[in-house]
């Protein structure tokens, strides 16, 4: 046969699992030794278990890998070609495996997780460093994005795990409660209500607000606490992050309602605590239902976890 036809089809039969590692193994060790009852006992098998293997192989390529030389067997022309391929991919097999110990070991690879922008700026920092620490072997990618496209990417399977709110609408995403947080109204210290305590929602009918925009969940949730209490807010401003809607309140005009971990890093601003309804958020960890958890993905929220308990 061809040498170059011989490598296509032996190439098109890895691809198609027809072939099994064992049989490479089996051919390898008898190519070495040149006798089957040797090999037997290198692999610890019996010689007809090894005769069949070698059998199989033979059959599946369509040559013969050795010529019979009485009780001793000699690589044939194709067995001599093949003997260089089946080793080279024996050998990738083994880096692969080792890949995927290292991997399991957080010795190596990539973990990409989706954080919502509060959670980015309050919790995962630390996390983020105290996981580096641990395993300074692993790439961190943090990803700031909005809950959607957190739900989406996981789908996709473009990221190992998800922070943001729990729980979520989609079948497909399966969330873990990670904690509670209040939304505060958050002001400057010469507002009007820089010395209020707590305050109702539908007392905040006149007062003029800087909120996240629609897109948000957490401006959804708002929203909907404005509707339960009754009341039209005066929303004057609209803001793409907390960051900027915090540095607008400093002003002494505006007030804003932001997560309460946002505003306790505001020690320049006050705040104030919403009552009926108390708007309240809840984060959750974010996996895609029935995919594989990386060890990595699972150390990570092993390590957030403390990092929440201690308000950081």
């Amino acid at each position: 046969m061809n040498d170059f036809l011989f490598i296509i089809r032996f190439y098109r039969m890895i691809r198609c699992n027809l072939m099994e590692i064992r049989q490479l193994r089996y051919f390898l060790d008898i190519a070495q030794t040149e006798h089957l009852t040797q090999s037997a006992q290198n692999l610890f098998v019996t010689p007809s278990t090894l005769s069949h293997g070698l059998r199989q192989l033979e059959d599946e390529l369509g040559v013969k890998l050795f010529d019979r030389l009485g009780r001793g067997l000699k690589l044939s022309q194709a067995g001599v070609a093949f003997r260089v391929y089946a080793g080279r991919a024996l050998q990738e097999i083994e880096v692969g495996r080792m890949a995927l110990t290292e991997m399991a070991s957080l010795q190596s690879g990539t973990l990409t997780v989706g954080v919502i922008p509060t959670f980015l700026n309050t919790l995962v920092p630390a996390t983020v460093a105290a996981f580096s620490a641990a395993y300074p072997k692993m790439h961190v990618v943090v990803r700031d994005l909005r809950a959607d496209p957190i739900e989406e990417l996981l789908l996709a399977g473009q990221l190992d795990v998800g922070i943001a709110f729990h729980p979520t609408e989609r079948e497909e995403i399966e969330t873990e409660p990670l904690f509670e947080e209040r939304m505060l109204l958050v002001v400057g210290p010469g507002h009007p209500l820089a010395r209020r305590k707590t305050l109702a929602m539908k007392t905040l009918a006149d007062v003029p607000l800087a909120l996240l925009t629609r897109s948000f969940a957490t401006r959804r949730l708002i929203d909907d606490a404005f509707r339960e209490a009754g009341a039209t807010p005066s929303i004057r401003v609209e803001m793409e992050s907390v960051e900027s809607l915090l540095a607008a309140c400093r002003s002494g005009v505006l007030a804003s309602i932001v997560p309460e971990r946002a505003a306790e890093q505001a020690g320049d601003l006050h705040s104030i605590t919403l009552v009926s309804p108390q708007p309240v958020r809840r984060a959750g960890v974010l996996w895609r239902k029935g995919a594989s958890r990386s060890a990595a993905a699972q150390e990570f929220v092993a390590l957030l976890r403390p990092a929440v308990r201690n308000g950081r």
